[in-house]
């Protein structure tokens, strides 16, 4: 389906009403994230067991555990201390009008000086230990789906395969047929690339440091024509296209399951950062506590924007699509990845995000793998999909898929997306639910037509991360003088390039 088309623009613009049409409600600051302290305390043994499984080393369940406890407790003598200050606040004032008899006005004032110190001081105590509470809870991964396999990413289970270019190991005579075998060996992406003029990353490096790179002629519209391609697509299958910001507030990037402010000395699995902050000094003074980073992928803003959100769940699944700048410091690697465009600290990605009924995530996180697979079989390449292992989840995923391409150049599979299901992970974390089925509300009345509202799952799935589906079709569609045939499916956003030829 064509953007331009007038059944589409009607379809676009129908979608984004009905979307428009739920009010969404979101807030500028985050709530406190509502974590399920009482399944933790009650499940304590299980939770830890599922985090050192997945390899998160900082986290303690029984420490959860034991602050719950601690709250519970001191939020019961705040409140004990918080009732005898108004029954004595009172009191004070009805001796006051005369209207009551009892011990005397300035013994009653000092009483309730004494009762309202208390309780400031409880309160601080409350706030100190809820705030340690909230920061181990934090530090919790997501359950895990039973079929994920255990381990580090050796582990993870090939589902199915598509095409056939991994069995050979020369190029085919015209880029596509690979029953015509050339005596050519497959050239990497990183010298097909300089070759044809298509990317500068001695330009990049001098303006913005390593792995920074221009996309330049051919290969600039190779990007546009892939963003195109995927939205298109996107918007065909239901998704709404977002344009979104390239940074977030470091709370909701928290918030999704990234750590902003992790290094190797802060605990976690002992990874490096891998977001960039922003720094500027006219935020310097209001945001020190909540800084800007830039965003690793457009499912943070995507699913923030509807932080603190109540929907109604006859609209669900909402399906979202949206395109942004990504950046990744990528600290820690080495070696062949940095070669060429394969691992870079900023690209363009269009990233699907659904929200979903809690009863039919999984069946939307086989819906998103679908989509992504035809989307890479209609481009023409070899792929597999991947069940990932616990090692590979992170913190928000309960299940997740990669999907990887053959890279003929490279003589290796390479991830080009991943699709995961959050549950209510980061739902919890921004308070975005939905009023799903006939439950009455609290108070409403059996017969209101409300019903209470419940967390509901998110999802994201990568549609296109543009350098590394580059790699892919470089490699994959080189013929023997050093050309590369465009896939079919690009052609229309390629202004007549069919094959990429050296700049002449």
């Amino acid at each position: 389906m064509m953007l331009g088309s007038r059944s589409a623009q009607r379809m676009l613009r129908q979608r984004c009403q009905r979307q428009a049409d739920i009010g969404w409600q979101t807030r500028r600051t985050l709530k406190q994230p509502a974590f399920d302290y009482r399944h933790i305390r009650d499940n304590v043994a299980s939770v830890q067991a599922n985090a050192e499984r997945r390899n998160v080393r900082d986290a303690r369940a029984h420490r959860v555990a034991q602050l719950y406890d601690e709250f519970c407790a001191l939020t019961a003598a705040t409140n004990d201390k918080r009732s005898r200050l108004n029954s004595a606040s009172r009191e004070l004032a009805a001796s006051k009008s005369g209207s009551k008899s009892g011990p005397e006005p300035e013994a009653m004032k000092r009483q309730a000086r004494a009762l309202r110190e208390a309780v400031r001081e409880a309160d601080a105590a409350v706030a100190q230990v809820q705030a340690e509470l909230e920061r181990e809870a934090a530090r919790l991964p997501n359950s895990t789906h039973g079929d994920t396999p255990e381990g580090d990413e050796s582990q993870a289970r090939v589902i199915r395969t598509h095409g056939t270019l991994h069995t050979i190991d020369r190029v085919p005579e015209d880029g596509v047929d690979q029953r015509h075998l050339s005596r050519e060996p497959f050239a990497d992406h990183a010298d097909l690339a300089a070759r044809l003029g298509l990317v500068d990353l001695a330009a990049g490096a001098a303006v913005a440091g390593a792995r920074f790179h221009y996309w330049r002629g051919a290969g600039a519209l190779l990007e546009l024509a892939l963003v195109q391609y995927a939205m298109t697509r996107a918007v065909g299958a239901g998704f709404v296209p977002h344009v979104t910001p390239d940074v977030a507030r470091a709370s909701v990037v928290a918030a999704c399951g990234f750590r902003p402010r992790e290094d190797t000395a802060s605990g976690g699995n002992g990874s490096a950062c891998q977001t960039y902050r922003v720094e500027h000094e006219s935020h310097a003074a209001s945001s020190s506590d909540d800084p800007l980073c830039l965003v690793a992928t457009a499912e943070i803003p995507l699913v923030a924007m509807h932080a603190g959100s109540v929907v109604d769940g006859a609209r669900l699944p909402m399906s979202l699509a949206g395109v942004s700048h990504c950046f990744r410091a990528e600290a820690g690697a080495r070696g062949r990845d940095t070669r060429g465009v394969y691992r870079v600290h900023q690209f363009t990605k269009v990233e699907l995000v659904t929200l979903a009924h809690p009863d039919r995530s999984a069946h939307e996180l086989t819906r998103l793998v679908d989509f992504q697979a035809s989307l890479y079989a209609d481009l023409g390449l070899t792929f597999r999909v991947l069940l990932m292992p616990t090692h590979e989840l992170g913190a928000a995923a309960f299940q997740k898929f990669d999907i990887e391409a053959w890279m003929p150049g490279r003589r290796r599979w390479g991830e080009i997306s991943s699709a995961s299901n959050c549950t209510d992970y980061q739902a919890r974390r921004l308070h975005i639910r939905a009023r799903i089925g006939n439950t009455p509300a609290a108070g409403s009345g059996s017969g209101s037509g409300s019903s209470s509202p419940v967390f509901v799952h998110t999802l994201n799935a990568t549609a296109a991360a543009v350098p590394r589906l580059v790699v892919a079709i470089l490699e994959s569609f080189q013929r023997p003088d050093g050309t590369v045939v465009v896939p079919p499916v690009l052609r229309p956003w390629m202004m007549g390039i069919d094959v990429l030829e050296p700049p002449r």
